[in-house]
């Protein structure tokens, strides 16, 4: 073993007291000497059982395990940030212990890292013994230490004991901000030139450490995020006798005549203990010039800087908590414009009927071929029903973008291209089996199997569609085939399949809802209610198209300066309002905007502006849903945001973290009114005192975001008591959709014709 210190530590044969009788000789008293030093020699392996046996009670106290005592106490400072160098002011500091019996009075000036520096003005002034051991006057003073017995005062809260000082005297304005460790005033009173210091270690009359915890650690703090200082109270170490083998006599003795017998033993052994006992940590021991005075009135402007903070994020964020009252008038307006809707009003929401007339009963059967077009890639599906459940074959085929950008007959063309190489590889040439359609671009439907579209989205443009029944080109091109048989029986939009995909496994699903990079709702309504559509009775599948609710400005009350901004830098600004409220495409960039205006408040990043910020789309929606995990520690997070280039801090993590939580919060609770609005309405449409409905939903904000869905169920249930509300999510929706869509239709056509 390698030995450490100016003479190494080296095996100990026992501890032995120095021999006490006669006079010695002088190669006796050399022999005396050395047995007598030999009782300090500590070895690598003692070092280590002390280091396993201090963390295992720092871990201990952490936890609140009071049986049996730690021996170590890890007490919470509240002090919860380091100093980032923006920090200016004057302040007070009283300094009490820190040089044994006198009492320090402090005039700092901190003028940030770029000011310049200036020495505190200071004042010491002598204890009599009298009053260090007399009676106190009043954080709670757990013991005394370093010869202080004042009596009355430990127990007592310190700060509170102070401030009725200064009341007495009747003449001094002081407001007590802080009480403050000495050793947490070490750690803040560091040097910010050579980088972040989180560990505080103070050698002196008395010793301690203290460092910063992450607070879901500290079982007394009760919280999951953020961090803490810890101060460790390590002098009382080895109470418990945890350093009984390299406790000499000599420590007994000073022991037994200290004011505190059997307490505060332990005494650090520094770097080069360090470095043997933690040889992965890169360790720097910076020297405190003045931890007392300079450290504790850092304490004081970090707290009043994390203050200042804490109110413009709350005055930021305040518009995105939603009250009660602001999300059922939000429901009240949503039913109104449902109603304006179906009566073929002007209204921001469309209510287009599908020409979808029922759900799914159970008894759909048969082979049925689907079609899935929504972007760069295109499926062909093969979806089997039957009594043992629904068996699922596709293919993925590829749209090149000469395609998707070229004529309408060769985009269609290549459609039933795909399709015929499919029916080849399932051995289904020549079978004509019926075909539904999952077509993802903004059209109007005429009827189940006549769709115009409106125009392309997703970076299509093909030629003489827009305008055109979707339906009917799809035919022309299966004639230009000829040899071709297929039956197209419907086409369907995106939220309808996701109904019909859910309806299938529970029959009381009557509602489909879609969250992910846009949103949208539809719903079984009564037919009677749909202007558009002769009939009283039966029902018809509604497209709400729900994204566009508020275009007409009615969201005005719930819009804040950066739903603005994200909106005029949109595509298409003043439309699809609520859509850019709730959706994944525009959660990532309401971000990204707040923190733009935080940074340029000072809140974040020390108040400078970051390049990669003023990047659009670079805060994806995926990161709110990362940033939010309740398995990521605050480190991880802080990870997460360095990797977009973010150089930020703990604090900026935090604070990043309840931006993305305030944002996706108000997303989940204006998707969780819609949907209210929409049961309530089917429950009053049938008269019913309570309604029991399944609501289908697919997309992957919903799916993949760690608490989204459960905000949503949340605010449904608090909106519309009257309505038992179960969210089933949905297993491809728009394939097996638009097979049961086709299904139902078949089934519903047979009985017709029964």
């Amino acid at each position: 073993m390698d030995p450490i210190g100016p003479r190494g530590l080296q095996q100990r044969e026992g501890a032995l007291g120095c021999p006490q009788e006669g006079l010695p000789s002088p190669s006796e008293s050399s022999e005396l000497v050395q047995e007598c030093l030999q009782q300090f020699k500590v070895t690598e392996a003692q070092l280590r059982q002390i280091q396993a046996s201090l963390l295992g009670s720092m871990e201990q106290a952490l936890s609140g395990k009071a049986s049996p005592a730690p021996a170590v106490r890890m007490l919470p400072t509240y002090v919860g940030s380091i100093p980032h160098g923006t920090e200016q002011g004057d302040f007070l500091v009283l300094e009490l212990g820190a040089s044994g019996a006198s009492l320090r009075v402090l005039w700092v000036t901190l003028m940030g890292v770029e000011g310049h520096k200036t020495e505190p003005r200071s004042q010491e002034f002598v204890i009599p013994q009298e009053v260090m051991l007399g009676p106190g006057q009043q954080s709670t003073l757990i013991s005394w230490t370093k010869g202080f017995k004042c009596s009355g005062v430990e127990g007592q809260d310190v700060v509170q004991l102070l401030r009725d000082a200064i009341q007495r005297q009747g003449t001094y304005s002081i407001d007590v901000v802080a009480v403050v460790n000495d050793t947490v005033g070490t750690m803040m009173g560091c040097d910010l030139g050579v980088g972040p210091c989180e560990v505080g270690l103070v050698v002196d009359t008395g010793t301690n450490a203290c460092y910063m915890e992450e607070a879901r650690h500290v079982a007394v703090l009760g919280e999951d995020r953020g961090r803490v200082c810890i101060s460790v109270e390590w002098g009382s170490f080895s109470d418990d006798e945890a350093l009984g083998p390299v406790w000499t006599i000599f420590d007994r003795t000073l022991d037994q005549e200290s004011l505190n017998p059997g307490a505060q033993r332990f005494l650090a052994i520094l770097q080069e203990t360090v470095m043997l006992l933690a040889p992965e940590c890169d360790v720097s021991f910076i020297p405190s010039v003045d931890g007392g005075g300079q450290g504790v009135a850092m304490v004081t402007a970090v707290a009043a800087r994390l203050a200042a903070h804490r109110r413009l994020l709350e005055e930021t964020l305040a518009p995105f908590w939603l009250t009660r009252e602001q999300l059922v008038a939000l429901q009240r307006q949503m039913r109104e414009a449902m109603a304006k809707g179906l009566q073929g009003k002007t209204s921001s929401l469309r209510m287009l009927p599908t020409y979808v007339r029922a759900i799914p009963d159970g008894s759909e059967r048969g082979d049925f071929l689907a079609l899935d077009l929504g972007g760069t890639n295109f499926r062909v599906l093969l979806v089997r029903l039957a009594s043992g459940g629904v068996q699922i074959t596709n293919q993925i085929y590829s749209i090149p973008e000469y395609v998707a950008q070229g004529s309408g007959e060769q985009l269609f063309d290549h459609i039933v291209d795909c399709i015929v190489d499919f029916q080849q590889k399932q051995g289904l040439s020549g079978h004509s089996l019926p075909l539904g359609f999952t077509f993802s671009f903004p059209c109007r439907q005429l009827g189940l199997d006549q769709g115009i579209l409106l125009n392309w989205t997703k970076g299509f443009s093909a030629s003489d569609c827009e305008g055109q029944d979707v339906v009917y080109l799809l035919r022309e091109a299966i004639k230009r085939r000829q040899a071709v048989k297929l039956n197209v029986v419907a086409i369907v939009n995106d939220t309808v399949g996701t109904m019909m995909s859910c309806g299938y496994e529970n029959p009381h699903c009557e509602v489909g809802l879609i969250v992910g990079t846009g949103t949208n709702a539809c719903y079984m309504e009564e037919l009677r209610n749909v202007a558009s559509v002769p009939g009283d009775s039966g029902h018809m599948c509604i497209n709400m198209e729900w994204g566009a609710f508020g275009d007409d400005g009615s969201l005005g009350m719930l819009s804040t300066y950066f739903d603005e901004r994200v909106d005029q830098a949109s595509i298409n600004p003043g439309r699809q309002r609520f859509e850019k409220m709730i959706s994944g495409m525009y959660l990532g960039e309401i971000v990204r905007h707040i923190l733009l205006h935080l940074t340029s408040r000072g809140v974040l990043f020390r108040g400078q502006q970051i390049q990669c910020l003023q990047t659009r789309d670079i805060f994806k929606t995926k990161f709110l849903s990362q940033i939010e995990s309740d398995s990521l520690a605050l480190r991880q997070v802080r990870a997460i945001l360095e990797d977009l280039g973010l150089p930020l801090t703990s604090d900026d993590a935090l604070m990043v973290l309840e931006v993305c939580q305030a944002v996706s919060r108000r997303a989940a609770q204006l998707c969780g009114a819609g949907v209210a609005a929409v049961v309530e309405k089917i429950r009053e449409n049938r008269g019913l005192e309570k309604l029991t409905v399944s609501v289908g939903v697919d997309g992957t904000l919903y799916k993949l975001h760690p608490h989204f869905s459960r905000l949503v169920e949340e605010t449904v249930q608090e909106l519309a008591p009257c309505c038992e509300v179960t969210f089933l999510q949905s297993k491809d929706g728009s394939g097996k959709g638009a097979a049961l869509v086709t299904a139902v239709a078949c089934r519903l056509a047979q009985m017709t014709r029964v």
